[in-house]
């Protein structure tokens, strides 16, 4: 299979659409029209594109966090209580594992389970199940924009779904599922998935209704970020070509305030950088700082104390937008009232810091700013070189070469000799920077990063640092 980054033509689009509609019966309720038209009957601020940019515009960072129920009543009123009680800016579906998994038929018996017994037996919301007439319903409980929240390979029939019943953006991008998500499933095939995905988000925005791609570089846990920096700049010009204007980047929490805060306004800048050098001119594009995504603690004030350094990162940094976990994230599938009191947490603590207007020490953030801008540089550009100018081409090779690479990736083609480990002061550094084009002056910086903790600790930084520093979140401690 050949892909390349080029625009799919409506011939090419029509023809894919026909067949994954036809994949399952809800798809017959999709109606392109139609739901032009209901999108278009919604006030401006039930869009979630059109919210980011106004407080972008505004300097606001709203906050919203994850959530997912199987029955349409009991997760209507879930985002309604996140909307009334949690005060929450924007809300969010989270698909259930075995929708993303496309093993629909178990989908809808785990649906009627859940229907008959009241008590959940799926992970999330199953919008293919529901269809269009009953997933709109979540549209119409709420005053709020509302994002599909679906990690996975192919989300073209959830997004076919989730769009036409009125969700105005979707998470989920090529690198991210590709090497998080899958374990043989070849590059291009996901990439040619995510292509449909951006291209209908194109149509819709091209008929006035804007949409809002969620783009992630990869997961960031214990993961250096210039590699996630550069695998989302590759997935922005991806989304980009078929046609995207709105993109909201989203740089996980690691927990070192500076290296994070340090990390948006990289990825802000580098991503509009590379949009315009590659004629894409018109792209709104924002932020999203998510929570630490790795084991959470069990201890609730340990978990608030988590997430309020994440919210602070988030202000540090000027993001437009916070994704916070909740306070039983690490026990249960959380709650309606702990997941509206973390929502009160983080927004409570972003009122306090922007009435302060707080800002992180100039010196240092423009130190890792400086730096991280150098990695990821040298990264994209390797890329787009292996391509000969095209992002899609040049990101299958250097992920079969290892230019690109993520550390703890689930797929057999990716090599993942990157690996991260902390430094004295709890920042993410390259202890193996695996095939990364990098100069001899940034190798130098992580081994130098890297020896202030060995000569604090008394021992060298080995395999079991790793394993211990990735848990250490869960522990409450850096």
């Amino acid at each position: 299979m050949m892909v390349k980054n080029r625009k799919l033509n409506d011939d090419e689009f029509f023809k894919e659409r026909k067949a994954i509609l036809a994949t399952w019966p809800t798809g017959s309720e999709v109606d392109l029209e139609e739901a032009l038209t209901f999108h278009n009957s919604l006030p401006a601020k039930k869009n979630f594109a059109l919210r980011l940019v106004e407080a972008r515009e505004k300097g606001e960072t709203l906050i919203r966090c994850e959530s997912g129920i199987p029955t349409v009543e009991e997760f209507s009123n879930y985002l309604r209580f996140l909307q009334d009680e949690g005060h929450a800016d924007l809300l969010g579906a989270h698909v259930d594992s075995m929708t993303r998994n496309q093993r629909y038929a178990e989908t809808e018996r785990g649906l009627e389970e859940s229907l008959k017994t009241g008590r959940w037996v799926l992970n999330g919301f199953p919008m293919v199940a529901h269809g269009v007439r009953g997933t709109r319903k979540l549209i119409d409980a709420v005053d709020l924009p509302l994002m599909i929240r679906n990690p996975c390979v192919d989300q073209r029939l959830v997004a076919e779904i989730g769009f036409a019943s009125g969700f105005t953006g979707a998470s989920g991008c090529p690198i991210l599922a590709f090497s998080q998500y899958s374990r043989n499933i070849p590059h291009e095939v996901v990439i040619s998935y995510y292509q449909y995905v951006y291209r209908l988000m194109g149509y819709y925005g091209e008929r006035d209704v804007p949409m809002v791609a969620s783009i992630i570089g990869g997961f960031a846990i214990l993961c250096p970020l210039s590699v996630l920096i550069a695998g989302a700049i590759i997935d922005s010009l991806i989304a980009a070509e078929q046609g995207v204007k709105h993109i909201n980047l989203v740089n996980n929490a690691q927990g070192n305030l500076v290296q994070d805060a340090a990390g948006i306004i990289v990825l802000r800048k580098t991503v509009k950088r590379y949009l315009e050098a590659q004629g894409y001119k018109d792209i709104e594009v924002t932020m999203n700082l998510s929570n630490w995504s790795g084991q959470f603690p069990a201890d609730t004030f340990d978990a608030c104390a988590i997430i309020s350094v994440g919210v602070t990162a988030a202000v540090a940094g000027k993001s437009e937008l916070c994704t916070v976990k909740t306070i039983e994230e690490a026990k249960s599938i959380p709650t309606r009232e702990a997941s509206a009191n973390s929502l009160r947490l983080g927004k409570t603590l972003i009122k306090q810091l922007k009435s302060q207007n707080f800002q992180l020490e100039d010196k240092l953030l423009e130190a890792e700013a400086a730096m991280l801008e150098k990695e990821t540089e040298l990264i994209v550009d390797k890329i787009l070189e292996l391509g000969d100018g095209d992002a899609v081409v040049g990101e299958i090779k250097a992920t079969q070469t290892g230019v690109f690479d993520v550390p703890f990736s689930t797929s057999q083609y990716v090599q993942s000799r990157v690996k991260g480990v902390r430094d004295l002061q709890g920042a993410v550094r390259y202890i193996d920077h695996g095939n990364l084009p990098f100069t001899s002056e940034i190798i130098d910086f992580h081994k130098e990063k890297i020896a202030e903790r060995e000569k604090a600790i008394g021992k060298k930084l080995d395999y079991q640092t790793i394993v211990k520093d990735i848990s250490s979140i869960s522990r409450g401690e850096l």
